[in-house]
């Protein structure tokens, strides 16, 4: 296996160890394109060679492979018909001067390789479904990846043991039927889910801290497996409220595991997920915090400043006109160089708003600190609280030791308490001043009691 783990590597990353460190990314090919492309090379050699038969049985190859071809216009030749260089070659050594050596460019490049080799590994191989049945096969496939699997009336769990072996049966059996899986942690990826197919009495599924979990992964699992009573999700950061919408067609879901899920709307997806499903039962959703951030975002929109365009991307206008995103579906991270340590100088870095410093702070805190996150990072998919704030304290040590002034909006550890307004308790109070409490009632029962044994 790790044979064929080193030759995939080798002809599918379209790289020799030059180019490992050149970093020229190669155009992503399934395994199947270049199976096809092998299998027509064949042909096409094979036809060249029994161009011209002899009596005699022999066969003559012609010297120069473009004769066999049909003729071409100039104009319709082709580059490599033509025997001119190859457009990649041309790029490639054009771009040359711009490649990044980077060893953040490194970690991405061999990140982009993995990526590719774990897609081929989890493909779907026929003759082990064949010779296994689906639910030998599924478990194969997943506790040769790090995942533990339960059968039907047997109390253990086979997975791994340090020495990365198992014991598992290399024939099909019959009634083995898998009954729960543990894949939390593991590199499960949508192309791997295919090998999941059948699973008829699967009632456990644990996917917690898995990182290629996303929508279209959800998507997949709420058409495969209806009978799933428990769903583990915990810690998968791709997953969007969107995403979760996707299990409603399982209608037999009971438990639904959603901690340290910190997605925009998850606690409106949640309560979504448990009307639509019959007894289903959402944990680890904070609905608390929640609806404060409801609550701030309403509160955000009303603020005098703050303009939102027809996508729902909401703005900050300060006194010059500009607008400073600061609200929607825009993915936002810090700017850090090789070594996670935040950059001074930012291509997208824009001018501090001309607005007082309360309405900036207040402004920044109901958004989240997207507006001051905004003014020291670009564009990714990362989370800001610490960041931040690290990249603002280098840049005012960075600053104080060149003698620039730094502006106050732009200092560290600059907070604003926001008045927690919970409309919860609230409506709360409200009703309980229109209605009267329990111990009202019974005096007032009471009282009517006397009144109608005295008449």
């Amino acid at each position: 296996m790790a044979t064929c783990s080193r030759t995939f590597t080798r002809k599918f990353s379209g790289t020799t160890s030059l180019g490992s460190w050149i970093h020229k990314w190669p155009r992503f090919k399934r395994w199947q394109e270049l199976q096809k492309a092998n299998e027509d090379h064949v042909v096409e050699k094979t036809r060249m060679k029994n161009f011209i038969r002899l009596p005699t049985g022999l066969y003559i190859t012609p010297e120069r492979p473009e004769d066999l071809a049909p003729k071409k216009a100039t104009a319709d030749m082709t580059r490599r018909e033509t025997g001119a260089l190859p457009m990649d070659l041309l790029t490639w050594h054009t771009q040359m001067r711009y490649v990044d050596h980077s060893l953040d460019n490194i970690r991405r490049y061999n990140r982009y390789t993995n990526f590719q080799h774990m897609q081929y590994d989890q493909r779907m191989i026929p003759e082990r479904l064949l010779f296994l049945g689906a639910d030998l096969a599924a478990a194969h496939f997943l506790v040769h990846r790090g995942a533990a699997v339960k059968f039907l009336g047997d109390d253990s769990w086979y997975k791994r043991d340090k020495r990365k072996q198992y014991k598992l049966p290399g024939r099909k059996v019959e009634n083995l039927l898998i009954e729960a899986i543990d894949a939390s942690g593991t590199s499960l990826m949508f192309e791997g889910l295919e090998n999941l197919e059948g699973l008829l009495k699967l009632r456990l599924l644990r996917l917690a801290n898995c990182e290629y979990v996303d929508d279209w992964f959800l998507g997949r699992v709420g058409a495969m497996f209806p009978e799933l009573e428990m769903l583990d999700l915990s810690g998968c950061d791709r997953i969007s409220a969107k995403g979760l919408m996707g299990l409603k067609s399982m209608k037999k879901l009971k438990y639904l595991r959603l901690e340290g899920l910190d997605v925009k709307d998850v606690g409106k997806a949640a309560l979504l997920l448990e009307e639509t499903i019959p007894r289903l039962q959402i944990l680890g959703v904070d609905y608390e915090n929640c609806l404060e951030r409801v609550e701030a975002e309403i509160r955000l929109l009303e603020d005098e400043r703050v303009v939102q365009d027809a996508r729902g991307n909401a703005f900050v206008e300060d006194d010059n006109g500009r607008l400073f995103y600061v609200m929607g579906d825009v993915d936002e991270r810090a700017v850090v160089d090789d070594g996670d340590n935040p950059i001074m100088t930012s291509t997208v870095r824009r001018e501090i708003p001309d607005m007082s410093d309360e309405q900036f702070d207040k402004i920044n805190a109901l958004s989240g600190g997207k507006l001051k996150h905004l003014l020291v990072g670009s564009p990714s998919g990362y989370e800001w609280t610490s960041t931040t704030e690290t990249i603002l304290q280098s840049e005012a040590e960075w600053k104080s030791r060149a003698g620039i002034d730094v502006n106050p909006k732009m200092l560290p550890g600059r907070t604003y308490e926001i008045e927690k307004q919970n409309k919860l308790e609230e409506e709360k109070k409200r009703f309980f001043e229109n209605f009267p409490s329990h111990e009202q009632l019974g005096d007032e029962e009471s009282e009517q009691r006397k009144i109608s044994h005295g008449s």
